[in-house]
C-alpha cells in the first residue's frame, strides 16, 4: 500500500507519516523544500520523539521517500499508484496542491481517500471543491473520499540539520488520536493507529478548538503580556493558569449546550490538557502559539467562537475576553501592527474588523480588558499582575 502526503512538516511527518507507516503504508512526502527532499531520500528515515514531561519514546519512520512539489511527473506517478492521499500544508496552501491531486484522480485505477490534516472545519469539502476546479464537469468525484482530520497531538519542533546525515527528529506529545468524518470516506481503509471515524466532524473540530486551542491561545497571549517566552513557563504562572482553565471551562459549557456532555467532556479532560501545556520537553514558544492573532480573533475562532457558544450555554465569558484583549496587545507588539489601529475608541469598527462584534456585551468586555492592560503594559514592559478574574463566569 502506498500513501502520498503533501507537506513534510510537523504534522505531515510527526503524526500523519508515522500513523500511516505504522498502518503498513509506504510513505512518500511531497514538499517545497529541495534540501529536505535530498536529506530524506539519502537517509531513508526520520524519528518521532514523543514526550510527556516524564517519559520519552522515540519511533522511527523507515522507508519514507520525498519529492519536490515542482516535480510534476514524479508526483503524478506517485499519485497514480497511491492508495491514500493526505495533506498537511496549511489551509491557505490547499489551492496549491489541489491541481496535483486532481491529476492523480484522473489516472487513479481505484477509489482514493484524501484526508486533509488541516486546521479547517470544512477541510474535506473545501479540498474537494478545489480539486473539482481542475476536473471535467462530469468527473465522478463522489467516487472518491474527502475528509478533514482533527489532530490531538501537538508537534512543536523539528530537530536536526537537513545538510547532515543523521535522521531528523520531530518532537511532540503522546496523544495520537485524530478524528475523520467516516461517512465521507470510500471503501474499507485498513486500521490506522489513532484514527477514529465520527459522524459529526464539526462537533469534534469545535471540541478541540474551544477547549485545547482556546486554552493554548489564552496561555500564549497572556504569557506574552507577562513576558514569558515558553508555554510551559507561562502556564505555571498562577494567574495565567487560572485564566487558561477558565477559558476552557467557558468553551466547554458552550460545547455541552450545543453538542452534549459526551462531546464536551468533563473537568478531567481539561486538567489533562493543562498537563500537556506544562510539558517542558516540547520547548513550545509563546510566539509560535500566538502567531496570526487576527485570524485567531475571528468570529468562529478559538476565542470569540468559544465565547459565542458559551453565551448559547447561558454563560457570561470572562477569561475569553481577557485573552482576546491580550491578543490585541500581541498584534500591536510582537505582531508588528500599527498601534493606532488597535485602541477601540471606535469600538464597533475595530470589533467588526477583528470578528468580535457579534455581541455588544462581549465587545465591551474585550474593550474594557484591553484598556486595563494598557494602563501597565507596553511591548517592552510586561505586566506583573493581571486584572483579576473578579467575577466568575456566570449564567446570563
Amino acid at each position: 500500500m502506498k500513501a502520498v502526503i503533501f507537506g513534510a512538516g510537523r504534522i505531515g511527518c510527526g503524526l500523519a507519516g508515522l500513523a500511516l507507516e505504522r498502518a503498513g503504508y509506504q510513505v512518500t512526502l511531497v514538499t517545497r523544500n529541495p534540501e529536505l527532499v535530498r536529506h530524506l531520500n539519502a537517509v531513508g528515515s526520520y524519528r518521532v520523539r514523543l514526550v510527556d514531561g516524564h517519559h520519552s519514546e522515540e519511533q522511527v519512520v523507515r522507508g519514507a521517500r520525498a519529492l519536490c512539489v515542482a516535480d510534476d511527473d514524479g508526483v503524478r506517478r506517485e499519485l497514480e499508484a497511491a492508495d491514500l492521499v493526505a495533506t498537511a500544508v496549511g489551509a491557505s496552501r490547499l489551492p496549491d496542491v489541489a491541481p496535483a491531486i486532481a491529476g492523480g484522480l484522473r489516472r487513479a485505477e481505484r477509489r482514493l481517500n484524501v484526508i486533509a490534516f488541516e486546521n479547517l472545519i470544512d477541510a474535506g469539502p473545501a479540498l474537494a471543491a478545489l480539486v473539482a476546479n481542475d476536473l471535467p464537469v462530469d468527473f465522478p468525484l463522489g467516487d472518491h473520499g474527502f475528509s478533514g482530520a482533527v489532530v490531538t497531538r501537538a508537534v512543536s519542533q523539528r530537530v536536526g540539520d537537513v545538510r547532515g546525515s543523521e535522521p531528523l527528529t520531530f518532537v511532540g506529545d503522546p496523544p495520537s488520536r485524530f478524528y475523520v468524518h467516516g461517512p465521507s470516506l470510500r471503501g474499507g481503509l485498513p486500521a490506522v493507529p489513532g484514527m477514529v471515524e465520527v459522524d459529526d466532524f464539526e462537533a469534534y473540530f469545535n471540541r478541540k478548538l474551544y477547549t485545547f486551542s482556546a486554552g493554548h491561545a489564552t496561555t500564549a497571549y497572556l504569557g506574552y503580556v507577562k513576558g514569558y517566552r515558553y508555554i510551559h513557563a507561562a502556564i505555571r504562572d498562577p494567574e495565567i493558569r487560572a485564566a487558561a482553565l477558565a477559558a476552557m471551562c467557558e468553551g466547554q459549557c458552550g460545547l455541552a449546550a450545543r453538542y452534549g456532555r459526551a462531546v464536551a467532556g468533563g473537568e478531567g479532560e481539561l486538567e489533562a490538557i493543562m498537563r500537556r501545556f506544562e510539558n517542558p520537553a516540547l520547548n513550545d514558544r509563546v510566539d509560535r502559539v500566538a502567531r496570526d492573532p487576527r485570524r485567531k480573533l475571528g468570529p468562529r475562532e478559538r476565542l470569540a467562537g468559544a465565547a459565542r457558544l458559551a453565551a448559547v450555554g447561558g454563560m457570561v465569558p470572562v477569561a475569553l475576553p481577557m485573552a482576546a484583549a491580550a491578543a490585541l496587545c500581541y498584534a500591536a507588539g510582537a505582531g508588528g501592527e500599527a498601534a493606532a489601529s488597535l485602541p477601540w475608541a471606535a469600538e464597533t469598527t475595530e470589533a467588526d474588523r477583528s470578528g468580535l462584534g457579534f455581541s455588544k456585551a462581549f465587545g465591551l468586555d474585550v474593550t474594557s480588558a484591553w484598556r486595563e492592560m494598557q494602563e501597565s503594559w507596553r511591548p517592552d514592559t510586561p505586566i506583573v499582575h493581571l486584572h483579576p478574574l473578579d467575577r466568575a463566569a456566570e449564567p446570563r
